[in-house]
């Protein structure tokens, strides 16, 4: 035990260690489970060489794309979700020329800011310049009782925050908008009347036009028609802006609430009608700061003689099969049970891209796509066959997850070991910067695993007969801590990471179906002495 735990140990790996602003290459767009880049990175240098063919067949934002073809390797992505086909093949874009990103803007500007702004004009002056104020946004709700604040900002000196409590007249004035006329696509998109994390539809809200007021939903829909009307490349940025708002000026977002915190659509009783020009613009400048960092860091890497890779992504499901012995390294990061419901969680930007998610081969639990764990962990296994197939012999392929299901644990050791996937090495990272002592009353993980796999035979003499329960480990992996005088914040982490070697390597049924964080912590607080 000692070695495998001198081996995991020596695996840590610190948050010190990378450029931190590189990390805004990534921050184009909103997706989940997006695993640090640097991590990522050293991964993919690690286990494959330049000219190599890097692959992940859960490809969601992009994040191993990028990291693959700005170290050399060339890449292939596929994902289910078209929302994560855009988002990617926008993070992988590069040579992108900022005069005509500034002139389609301008374009953009001349066909329709004034008719937005218009729509959120304040009649009020600003303070600092005089300029005429518009509203940032507005509070609506019960809480409010008609008697709405909202927050005003100046265009012109970008003076904002000023709060503004509105009169009846304006008030009054507000309801001109519930006439609006609009003539989009959007109205006709309703929900799938079976969604399984439904947190919308007693409120009455069956379509996606629904999820905004009549302002926002005519602003959005005079901002999305004149993106369309750009030319050139630029075009896949400004629609990333525009999917990267449309949450945000929904119903869905309050002062105190952002979009999608919760992981479903769940609509506040008192919400922001927040101003889509404003929030528009400021998506935009992010994405092109994203690009400006990424150009800087195209360019060192150039400097030190590492060239861009190819790359392609597809809309293609992880379970269609890839060449036999193509792929030279595979990271990725799977949907694990039903934590997240990516089709769901995208169906507003699907709709408004008139894109459909085809959620037979998605591999996932959802009880209303009549997916449960077992079609789930069936639809993985055939996902993990052919990663095995994709890959070359002798090559590795890493699986990184941070789920608070042992039973997932378990099942994903055994599949890769029946298949004759090699475990060749578990590693924790600290990625939320925040020891698990500091917060076991959160009973959440707060480090991932990264289990990397070989294609390769696995010796009969690396299996070993031995009694151990969940809670031998732990005392076991507490003793060495002890013995090695190292702090005991690493203690869940050490006991993940150990638990999966033994699930693999030892021929013994080790019982996990009652473990979770909070056994851990109980177990830990009344058993042992920690510091």
């Amino acid at each position: 035990m000692k070695e495998i735990l001198d081996k995991i140990i020596n695996s840590l790996y610190s948050d010190e260690n990378y450029q931190k602003e590189y990390s805004g290459i990534y921050k184009l767009h909103k997706y989940w489970a997006r695993k640090p880049w640097y991590i990522v990175e050293k991964y993919i240098c690690e286990y494959s060489s330049p000219g190599d063919t890097v692959m992940d067949p859960f490809c969601g934002s992009g994040c191993t794309g990028l990291e693959a073809v700005i170290n050399n390797r060339n890449f292939i992505g596929r994902d289910l979700n078209p929302a994560a086909i855009r988002v990617s093949c926008g993070t992988l874009m590069n040579n992108i020329n900022f005069k005509e990103f500034s002139n389609d803007f301008e374009q953009l500007i001349a066909g329709c800011k004034d008719k937005i702004m218009t729509l959120y004009s304040a009649g009020q002056i600003c303070p600092k310049c005089g300029a005429r104020l518009y509203y940032k946004y507005i509070n609506i709700g019960p809480k409010f009782k008609n008697e709405y604040t909202a927050v005003l900002y100046c265009d012109k000196c970008k003076f904002k925050g000023m709060k503004y409590k509105l009169t009846k007249e304006e008030c009054l004035d507000l309801k001109k908008y519930d006439n609006l006329k609009i003539q989009n696509r959007i109205l006709q998109k309703n929900f799938p009347k079976k969604f399984y994390k439904d947190r919308f539809s007693y409120k009455g809200i069956s379509s996606v036009a629904q999820m905004y007021t009549k302002r926002n939903l005519y602003a959005l829909s005079l901002l999305f028609e004149e993106i369309q009307k750009l030319k050139g490349k630029n075009k896949e940025l400004f629609t990333l802006a525009f999917t990267n708002t449309v949450l945000h000026a929904s119903k869905l977002k309050s002062e105190n609430i952002r979009p999608l915190g919760v992981n479903n659509y769940w609509i506040p009783d008192d919400y922001i009608e927040e101003n889509v020009w404003f929030r528009f613009s400021d998506r935009l400048t992010n994405i092109l700061k994203a690009k400006k960092i990424q150009y800087k860091r195209e360019n060192e890497k150039r400097a030190a003689k590492i060239n861009y890779g190819s790359w392609v992504i597809n809309k293609e499901s992880a379970l269609k099969k890839t060449e036999k012995n193509s792929i030279d390294y595979i990271f990725t990061d799977p949907p694990y049970g039903e934590a997240i419901q990516y089709s769901e969680l995208s169906f507003i930007w699907n709709a408004w891209l008139e894109e459909d998610y085809d959620t037979k081969e998605e591999v996932i639990i959802n009880p209303a796509q009549g997916k449960s764990e077992n079609e789930f962990y069936d639809l993985l296994t055939k996902s993990l066959y052919n990663i095995y197939n994709a890959l070359k012999p002798g090559k590795y392929f890493t699986l990184c997850f941070q789920n608070k299901s042992s039973k997932i644990w378990k099942s994903i050791i055994s599949i890769c070991r029946d298949i004759g996937f090699k475990l060749v090495d578990t590693s924790i990272y600290d990625t939320y910067g925040s020891p698990y002592n500091k917060s076991w009353a959160n009973f959440s993980p707060k480090s991932d695993i990264y289990v990397t796999f070989q294609k390769t035979s696995v010796s009969k003499q690396d299996f070993y007969s031995q009694k151990e329960s969940v809670e031998s480990i732990i005392k076991e992996v507490y003793s060495y801590l002890k013995t090695e005088n190292i702090n005991n914040n690493r203690l869940y982490d050490l006991t993940i990471s150990y638990l999966l070697w033994s699930l693999y390597y030892n021929k013994q049924d080790i019982e996990v179906k009652n473990f979770d964080i909070k056994h851990f912590s109980d177990f830990v607080k009344n058993n042992l002495q920690t510091e």
